[in-house]
């Protein structure tokens, strides 16, 4: 049962995710400007940037960035409590 729970977390988190972000994106775009735009679609930037490891004979990238907005935590929410639901 806890292994039910634990990845209708996980998959909540990238779904509402997914979702948040493009609707935050679509949305964004729509709202006049002033401080419900601020509030519901200032991103807080986490993460770090990209790191290039070169070894001689290979290379690769390594990064990660996370812009998170009110949006998309409600839709992350959101989405957990349903997928609990069913």
């Amino acid at each position: 049962m806890a292994r039910r729970k634990l990845g209708h977390v996980i998959i909540g988190i990238i779904i509402g995710g997914i979702i948040g972000s493009a609707l935050s994106s679509v949305l964004s775009g729509i709202f006049p400007r002033g401080p419900v735009k601020n509030l519901f679609f200032s991103a807080l930037k986490i993460g770090f940037s990209a790191v290039e490891v070169n070894t001689g004979f290979f290379n690769f990238t390594i990064g990660l960035g996370l812009n998170i907005t009110l949006v998309t935590v409600i839709f992350i929410f959101l989405t957990i409590y349903l997928l609990h639901r069913l």
